[in-house]
């Protein structure tokens, strides 16, 4: 279910980034999940410069729980970064992870790993 050295990069800054992920072997079903985005894992969460929380209610630039999941069935997690947490991302790594809460009160963390974002050429969006 965990994938500790988890790697995003390949995404520009400054642009919109989709991070999907499906999440297997769910004891239950998916109630909440969260994306936190720190300097360091060892930081208090109030330090993360970027955090969604994320529900089955569809929420633009933050994401959505696609599928809940539960026994038998993989749970699917769409978290949006907007252009203004991409930006605020700059070049450097960062550590991140993605915990979900279930139905039954159960707390995992399907994954953990850095986020790596590259410089882009243009500047100007019009």
């Amino acid at each position: 279910m965990s994938t500790l050295s988890g790697t995003i990069s390949g995404y520009v800054v400054g642009d919109d980034l989709e991070i999907r992920r499906t999440v297997t072997d769910l004891p239950d079903a998916i109630e909440l999940a969260w994306l936190t985005i720190k300097q360091h894992n060892r930081l208090a969460d109030s330090a993360a410069v970027v955090t969604k929380a994320i529900t089955e209610s569809d929420v633009p630039g933050t994401g959505q729980i696609e599928v809940d999941g539960g026994v038998g069935s993989d749970g699917t997690l769409r978290f949006d970064l907007t252009p203004d947490d991409t930006t605020a991302l700059g070049t450097r790594t960062w550590s991140y992870d993605i915990q979900i809460k279930l139905d039954n009160g159960s707390v995992y963390t399907p994954e953990v790993g850095t986020i790596t974002l590259t410089s882009d050429v243009r500047r100007a969006t019009s």
